[in-house]
């Protein structure tokens, strides 16, 4: 009897699975943005103090960003790309995050995360890190959005300042 409601029940799972290969983009919206909605910057230092099996301890610090503007091609006429600009602020020394190493955060060795929109994938360009990469930010830098419809935005992301 067992045999047989194993034999009924895998014949209906088997029955009800969907083979449907092709034809679900047809009839659903792609989503067309392609912007930059948030930035987040850190600093990441090797704790000298730690180790974790023999191997370094790798601290990250998050840094403080303020006066974020995001400034459309639409919005401005004139401008050649999208543009993220905003103020990165260092937080004061704080337990292995020394006076010391809080002096050696510039510009040239920050780490730049973002939220970008629904669907849309992001491609550093033109030599820009990759994000969650640590990288130079002494200079603007360049990042490609492409939306889910295929559409693409570049977009140039500067740190207007540094304070510390």
């Amino acid at each position: 009897m067992k045999r047989i409601l194993f034999l009924m029940a895998g014949i209906l799972i088997v029955s009800m699975s969907s083979c449907l290969k092709s034809g679900l983009d047809d009839n659903l919206p792609k989503f067309k943005d392609a912007f930059i909605t948030d930035v987040f910057m850190e600093y990441r230092f090797e704790d000298p103090t730690a180790t974790s099996g023999g191997s370094p301890v790798v601290r990250i610090v998050n840094l403080n960003v303020s006066a974020k503007q995001f400034k459309k091609l639409e919005d401005n006429p004139g401008a050649v790309t999208d543009s993220a600009i905003f103020d990165v602020q260092v937080p004061g020394a704080s337990g292995s995050f020394t006076e010391a190493e809080r002096t050696k955060v510039n510009l040239t060795n920050l780490v730049f995360m973002t939220n970008i929109s629904t669907a849309a994938t992001m491609s550093a360009i033109e030599g820009s890190p990759r994000p969650g990469v640590p990288g130079d930010f002494s200079q603007p830098r360049k990042y490609q959005l492409k939306a889910a419809d295929g559409s693409i935005r570049v977009w140039t992301v500067r740190v207007n300042q540094l304070i510390k």
